[in-house]
């Protein structure tokens, strides 16, 4: 299975089966300038675009919340009836880490030495085992769950000796890192946001 349409640049570039790729620069961001930057840029430029996708996270909210969110957003500042584009926006429960975490084959399977950074975590959740959209915060702290999503796998890869951040995540964008967290989706009921996002870009068919 793989994913028909070809990435272009800018708008202009637009032909049948592109899409463009526009940065959200963090929820706060993209939730208002950078929602109302893209949605002016595509009633602009009629016929070039058919269907925008927003792609977010829900933090410490409920999915149904963060969507209500986007689509009041949006109705605070257009008529819809004048928008001749669908919106379609789905959401990451928690962040996008928590998606990376549910890659099959990543939790230790040996016991992890408790003089390790990342024992806290592997003692308090097992991703293997357990859904990690569903994972909370041990007790007594007192940052957020998306944070702490983030926190895990960083420690986690660096167990690993997988260099990873927000800004060099090459490590994990490989083939057999996606194939591992389908895999999850395909035998388990875990990541439902994640199997949201694969049904939708995998039944885009032209």
């Amino acid at each position: 299975m793989r994913f028909d349409c070809r990435r272009v640049a800018d708008i202009q570039e637009v032909r049948e089966n592109n899409y463009v790729l526009q940065s959200g620069q963090g929820v706060t961001q993209l939730v208002t300038k950078v929602l109302f930057d893209t949605i002016d840029t595509i009633l602009l430029n009629p016929g070039k675009i058919d269907k925008l996708v927003i792609i977010l996270d829900a933090e410490e909210l409920e999915l149904e919340d963060r969507i209500q969110i986007v689509n009041e957003q949006i109705s605070k500042h257009y008529e819809i009836q004048k928008i001749n584009f669908d919106i379609m926006v789905l959401v990451c429960n928690r962040c996008f880490e928590t998606w990376l975490l549910g890659c099959r084959g990543l939790y230790p399977m040996d016991e992890v030495d408790k003089t390790s950074d990342f024992y806290q975590y592997y003692n308090h959740y097992n991703i293997e085992e357990s859904d990690p959209e569903k994972m909370t915060l041990p007790e007594g702290n007192e940052e957020s769950i998306a944070k702490y999503h983030f926190h895990y796998l960083h420690e986690l890869l660096r167990y690993k000796e997988i260099r990873y951040s927000k800004n060099k995540p090459q490590n994990v964008a490989t083939e057999n890192y996606f194939k591992g967290i389908v895999e999850r989706i395909l035998t388990t009921e875990h990541l439902k946001s994640f199997k949201v996002f694969y049904d939708f870009v995998f039944c885009v068919k032209r």
